[in-house]
């Protein structure tokens, strides 16, 4: 087209040709100046429907007024030929002039603000970008930014999902067409799903990233490679590729590269103001850098976080597999807490935006996982037990706020700064040590540390035999406590003093059993059976071999009626040692609800444990499942909030939020609490088959079925599948599912197969079924009356009847008193 003249602009030059289109450099003999001519593919010019829509939004495009988006004068078409003019800009894209290593700082934030900018400007008046990346941000010969083809991909998107699907395998080199670029897309944009301005901030992420550390987050060979890091992987922070840059950079990129939309930053005008603030304090001196981190997990979340999109299903089909394959734990680093929203924020987004509102206060401590220095390595799960002891201890003081144990040995083995590890977890002080332990000669070094200036307040080594471990304990609390200057109500707790021999192996017994596994609960029955046949009752003892019994018979190791009939009597010898041991009444109240139906017994039990140690984190889930099992979903969600913010990096307290929510209904935050957990704790039995549940609640039974089958236990794989075959119309594999299910599991998941018969409008079958859970004391049978799946059987003659049999009416529940009085927030 060159020499020719198209209406009154005469082509003078090339500039460029992609899936939108050829770009020539035309003179407009009208107004006698330059301008660049967008040239329409076929493709869009000759459908008349797709060519209307495309006239009608690039006449949006022409309202833009900003100055570091390329102008757009018209919208034409003359001869057959369908046109835009835009402005001529003189200068050179991004992918020309980001060095090997990056670009100075200063480059970095000039041109990212000016981009965030951009891109706020346009999505306030609806636009998205839909292809952001270096070749379309051009940085003029006077040094201004310019970003090039606003809107456009998604105004010829047709043609590229058509294109996309027939050449996902053409090498890097070779461009995306209008769909985007793949190395600059986001996962709803390669998932082909509807994309909103949050798309543009994931691109964003990506070219900032670029722009400081001149490689791209998710690289590989192919499109195809790409693709997959894109949808899975979490990249390296920028910190971590050059040092140098300040640390809060690297948050903000990553809190823009999140996968879920929800969970980004939620607007560009968001990300701009960051950088402004970032480039502010760097530009003063106060600009921190960084170091190489570790790639752990930490509680700071969005306030973002929310609530996932419907739309978002392939993200969590996507989370699944990156679960199962890669196990991505390291995918919440470092992400910046804003302000929550009161209703729909997920609850770790409360506690991080509430840490960095309120800052922590002087009598907050973290007790981290002491070292262990002794020769043997297996060793170590007495250092761990010395630390947790502490902890306990430490807990019991009304006036301290210790943060719980997941969040606090979750920065086991990692290399962070004190300081660091501080203000994640929002306390003041860090309580740190080593154990060596040799023969029954222990030695404990403790040190107290003042996270805010960095400087030890007290530090302290303890030479004792076996026999005195328990009088080091108390003394290294109260010489924590006496350096906090906190004013007591009342002496500082003490540890019960037993055996040592009893107190190594219940510590270790403690250790296989947080290993959640058939041969770790096994051991550790065995190792407390020879601790308590030495001669020394032990109130700790008895009720780890109390959780050891009921955690077998929950996950079908143990029949149901003979593992929580072995717990009873272990938490009842506990009681009868020390009737103000917390975790045995907590034991017995967990038994009083999953096992007798006797939730009036489980209210006083929980009650009395939480009055004793009100900030014990396992009681309060069972507190939580309590009052889900009563019908009180408004205090269950309360419950799962206040836990999840105490202790943000277990995935036990998002999965209890997340059940709170999903029986209230509230499908969206239950989705993103459950997604928060499959971070947290990748292949957490029965957790995937529990998101695809609530999937299927949402109408999406694709989404969920790929998701559940995903489920890596047996059991729960195989109850999930039986309602979402069903959904989908495929009444075979339903059939089949639903037979492998009664075959190999009808004992341990009476309960489940019930709620599956249901949820196929099977009543008598259901029925049936829910007779033989109560047969076997199936103890999911305490959520029958929140469970969505049983909805079939609420107008059926039998159903309040049977309700009414197991002490599950309404009426009934109502009349059950149970009252938790929380710790205050410090």
């Amino acid at each position: 087209m060159i020499g020719q003249t198209i209406s009154h602009y005469e082509i003078v030059d090339k500039i460029g040709e992609g899936g939108m289109g050829a770009v020539y450099r035309a003179r407009d003999t009208t107004l006698d100046r330059e301008v660049a001519l967008k040239v329409l593919p076929p493709e869009v010019s000759t459908d008349p429907d797709r060519l209307e829509r495309f006239q009608r939004e690039a006449k949006a495009l022409a309202a833009l007024d900003h100055p570091n988006i390329v102008t757009v004068h018209t919208v034409e078409q003359a001869e057959g030929t369908h046109f835009i003019t835009l402005g001529l800009v003189e200068g050179e894209g991004l992918d020309q002039v980001i060095p090997q290593d990056g670009l100075p700082l200063p480059k970095v934030f000039e041109i990212g603000i000016a981009v965030a900018d951009a891109l706020a400007a346009a999505h306030e008046k609806g636009i998205a970008h839909r292809d952001l990346k270096p070749a379309n941000v051009m940085v003029t010969q006077d040094g201004r930014v310019k970003v090039l083809d606003f809107g456009l991909a998604k105004l010829t998107e047709k043609v590229a999902l058509n294109e996309e699907t027939a050449t996902l395998e053409r090498p890097l080199t070779q461009e995306g067409t209008v769909l985007g670029t793949v190395p600059y897309m986001s996962p709803e944009q390669l998932r082909g799903q509807e994309v909103d301005h949050r798309s543009d901030i994931f691109s964003l992420g990506i070219l900032v990233h670029e722009l400081a550390t001149g490689r791209r987050p998710f690289g590989g060979a192919t499109r195809s490679d790409v693709t997959s890091a894109i949808l899975r992987d979490t990249p390296p922070l920028v910190t971590q590729l050059k040092p140098g840059l300040p640390r809060h950079l690297g948050r903000i990129v990553a809190h823009c590269l999140e996968k879920e939309p929800e969970q980004r930053v939620q607007s560009a005008k968001d990300v701009r103001n960051e950088l402004r603030g970032l480039q502010r304090e760097v530009e003063s001196g106060v600009g921190q850098t960084s170091e190489p981190l570790p790639s752990i997990l930490t509680a700071e979340l969005s306030g973002a976080h929310a609530a996932t999109s419907r739309r978002g299903k392939g993200l969590w089909i996507g989370l699944a597999a990156a679960v199962v394959v890669v196990a991505a734990l390291a995918f919440f680093l470092g992400r910046a807490g804003q302000a929550p929203r009161e209703e729909g924020a997920s609850a770790t987004a409360v506690a991080s935006a509430t840490a960095t509102a309120t800052g922590p206060e002087h009598s907050s401590i973290a007790v981290l996982p002491f070292v262990n220095m002794s020769s043997d390595e297996e060793q170590e799960y007495f250092s761990d037990g010395i630390s947790e002891e502490l902890l306990n201890l430490l807990a019991k003081i009304p006036e301290l706020r210790v943060t719980s144990r997941s969040s606090a040995f979750s920065f086991k083995g990692q290399s962070l700064e004190v300081p660091e590890i501080a203000r994640r977890l929002n306390v003041a002080h860090i309580l740190e040590g080593s154990v060596r332990k040799a023969g029954d000669q222990v030695r404990i070094t403790a040190q107290l540390i003042e996270a805010g200036s960095d400087t030890h307040l007290w530090s302290e080594t303890y030479n004792r035999t076996l026999d005195d471990i328990f009088a080091v304990q108390d003394e290294i609390a109260a010489d924590v406590v006496a350096q906090l200057k906190v004013t007591l109500l009342a002496e500082v707790p003490t540890v019960e003093e037993t055996d040592p021999e009893v107190y190594a192996l219940t510590l270790q017994a403690r250790h296989l059993n947080r290993l959640a596994t058939a041969e770790g609960y096994e051991t550790a029955i065995e190792l407390l059976q020879q601790a308590l046949a030495l001669g020394t009752d032990s109130a700790a003892a008895w009720a780890e071999l109390a959780w050891a019994y009921t955690q077998q018979a929950n996950r079908g190791l143990r029949p149901i009626d003979e593992g929580y009939r072995l717990a009873r009597e272990a938490a009842n010898k506990a009681l009868a040692i020390d009737p103000n041991h917390a975790p045995a009444h907590a034991r017995l109240g967990r038994i009083a609800m999953s096992f007798d139906r006797d939730l009036t017994a489980a209210a006083r039990h929980l009650e009395s444990a939480l009055r004793l140690e009100p900030s014990n984190a396992d009681i309060l889930g069972d507190a939580s499942r309590l009052a889900m099992s009563l019908g009180r979903l408004d205090a269950a969600i309360t419950l799962g909030k206040h836990l999840v913010a105490r202790d943000p990096v277990s995935s036990s307290g998002h999965i209890r939020l997340g059940g709170a929510y999903y029986f209230a209904k509230r499908l969206e935050e239950a989705i993103a609490c459950y997604g928060t957990a499959l971070t947290l704790s990748p292949g957490r039995f029965g957790l995937l088959s529990l998101t695809g549940q609530v999937m299927l609640q949402q109408g999406e039974p694709e989404a969920a079925l790929e998701v559940t089958q995903q489920e890596p236990n047996e059991a729960a794989r195989l109850i999930g599948l039986v309602p979402v075959y069903h959904a989908l119309g495929q009444t075979a594999e339903s059939d089949a599912a639903l037979g492998e299910l009664i075959e190999k599991h009808e004992q341990g998941w009476a309960y489940n197969i019930a709620y599956a018969l249901a949820s196929r409008s099977e009543a008598d079958h259901a029925f049936e079924w829910l007779d033989k859970a109560v047969a076997y004391n199936d103890p999911a049978l305490a959520e029958i009356m929140i469970e969505p799946l049983f909805a079939n059987l609420h107008s059926d003659p039998r159903w309040l009847p049977f309700l009414e049999k197991i002490g599950k009416a309404p009426e009934q529940l109502a009349a059950i008193e149970f009252h938790v009085t929380l710790p205050a927030r410090r």
